[in-house]
This record gives structure tokens, C-alpha cells and sequence, in this order.
């Protein structure tokens, strides 16, 4: 069997862990197993591909990256509503040819959303990704005549990517749905691995130390004012029992500190469940969030 580098071995903690067939800790990359390392990285899709009841996939490049918007086919939304996925692949087929959204895509279509999504691999909210990002969605609003205002679909890295977005474009959000989302960097994958997790040409391009100092400047947990200020609503799935990444440190605190800011935000607490389980892919109070007024 073919070896796994250093960096498909970091890669693959950054992956929205599926019905919990991989239980991995950030803090010990040496306990995950060749072949599950070899199908984590596999299940992040090479090109741009998917079959929609209702929707029609078309891929784009932006930025030179991946990118993609599925289009309604029946009735469009009078006021061109879209949801954006984070990370980009869980609204088109994975490496497997599996749809893991694909309860919550083709509802979406069904009233008329469009979907879109754009691949900035695990950046954990660095500026470069965020730059790369508001690029994406001034295609969308420009090109595709997309509302202003997106509704973010993110869950585990993909939070940290959704936010590092969001907090830097306040005005152009609407609302943030979150699975099992990390948001606080530290938790996860903890600071020391923000570095090395984050490159693909979209890394914070400097150290670790400088990193731990301008913590503020860069983690979105630190950083919710903005959003609170722009009346982003916010909701938030979780496990109680994630140990990956923790309910406690990313969706309770960032609830308790946007309510304190003066913010909307939501957590529907999942009994007993860890860091996957079909339950995050069928969620009816957070299809509801992404659907309303």
C-alpha cells in the first residue's frame, strides 16, 4: 500500500467527518489507520460533479479554484436566495459519488434557492481564504444575479471557513446554519496546527508565534461584533458528546457571546450524539432556518 504523507495526515482532520465512521483527534494524527487515512482523503472530490432532482449543476473556476452553482429548475426564488456550503463539497458528490447534503440541497431547490460553493481547501479562517471567498461572492451576485446577502451551510472546518468569511463581510450575510461547526481555533484543531492545516497557496504566511499574539485579529469566536451589528441570525446543530470538536468551546460559547453582543443565535443541543451521525444530514429546525423569512 501506497505511504500517506505528513500533510494527508493533518488533511484529513480537517474533514467533515461522515456518520461517524472516523473518530479523530486533532492532537494525535499517529492514532488514525493508513487505509482510513487513504479513504478520508479520498472522499474530498477532484472535480466538480452531481445529479439534482430539480436543480442543475454548473461547475466554474474562480480564483483558479473549484467552484460551482446548481440552479433550480422549476420555480426560482423571487428574490434569488442562495445558500453557500462549507466547505464547498458537501453540496456536490464527494470521491465516492455520494451527495452528503443532498436532503437539504434539493429541498432548498424545491423553493427556489440556488447553491453554490467554492473550494479554499482547510484555510481555518485565514484572510487569503476569506479574500478568495468574497471574490466567489461577488461572482454570484454579479454574474448569476444572486441576492447580496448570502445564507452560509457550514459544518466542522467548514465553520471556521464560513465565519473567517462572514465576520469580514458583515453586510453581506444574512444568516449562518452551522453543523457540528468549529469556530473557535484553538479547540479545534488547536492553534498549533492552524499553520500547517492551512496552506494550499490560502495559509496565514506566518508563524505560529506571531499567530498566538494577533489571535484576536484572526479567530472568529473573537471576532462576532460585526456580525451582531449586521443582525446575522444564527443557528447552530450540535452533539453533546463531540470530542472533536467540542460543543461546549464552539457552538455554547459563541451562542453565550452573540446574545451578549446583542445577536440572535440558536443552538439545537443533540442528545448523546459525537461528531457525525445521520441525524446532522436531516434536520428539519435547520432546514426551517435556512428556508425562512
Amino acid at each position: 500500500m501506497r505511504s500517506i504523507s505528513r500533510y494527508c495526515l493533518n488533511a484529513l482532520l480537517v474533514l467533515c467527518l461522515q456518520g461517524g465512521a472516523l473518530r479523530l483527534y486533532a492532537d494525535d494524527p499517529t492514532a488514525v489507520s493508513q487505509s482510513q487515512a487513504e479513504r478520508a482523503v479520498q472522499m474530498i472530490p477532484k472535480k466538480i460533479a452531481g445529479q439534482y432532482q430539480g436543480g442543475q449543476l454548473i461547475e466554474l473556476r474562480c480564483e483558479e479554484r473549484m467552484a460551482y452553482v446548481v440552479q433550480p429548475t422549476g420555480k426560482t426564488d423571487p428574490q434569488r436566495r442562495w445558500v453557500w456550503e462549507f466547505p464547498f463539497w458537501l453540496g456536490i458528490n464527494d470521491g465516492f459519488g455520494s451527495l452528503q447534503h443532498r436532503h437539504y440541497v434539493e429541498k432548498l431547490l424545491a423553493s427556489g434557492f440556488h447553491i453554490a460553493g467554492i473550494d479554499v481547501g482547510p484555510s481555518c479562517a485565514s484572510p487569503l481564504a476569506a479574500a478568495a471567498c468574497q471574490k466567489f461572492h461577488e461572482k454570484m451576485v454579479t454574474e448569476y444575479r444572486l441576492h447580496r446577502k448570502a445564507r452560509l451551510l457550514t459544518q466542522s472546518h467548514g465553520g471556521l471557513i464560513g465565519y473567517g468569511w462572514a465576520f469580514r463581510n458583515p453586510t453581506q450575510v444574512d444568516r449562518i446554519a452551522g453543523i457540528c461547526p468549529a469556530t473557535d481555533f484553538r479547540s479545534w484543531p488547536t492553534t498549533t496546527n492552524v499553520i500547517p492545516f492551512s496552506r494550499q497557496g490560502l495559509g496565514y504566511e506566518i508563524e505560529v508565534e506571531e499567530l498566538t499574539r494577533r489571535m484576536s485579529e484572526f479567530n472568529p469566536i473573537d471576532n462576532l461584533a460585526p456580525l451582531a451589528k449586521s443582525g446575522v441570525k444564527i443557528l447552530h446543530i450540535h452533539g453533546d458528546k463531540d470530542e472533536l470538536v467540542p460543543m461546549s468551546a464552539n457552538s455554547t460559547e459563541l451562542a453565550k457571546r452573540y446574545q451578549q453582543l446583542g445577536g440572535t443565535a440558536d443552538i439545537v443541543v443533540l442528545e448523546g450524539l459525537g461528531h457525525g451521525g445521520q441525524i446532522l444530514y436531516e434536520s428539519e429546525p435547520l432546514l426551517m432556518f435556512l428556508l425562512s423569512d
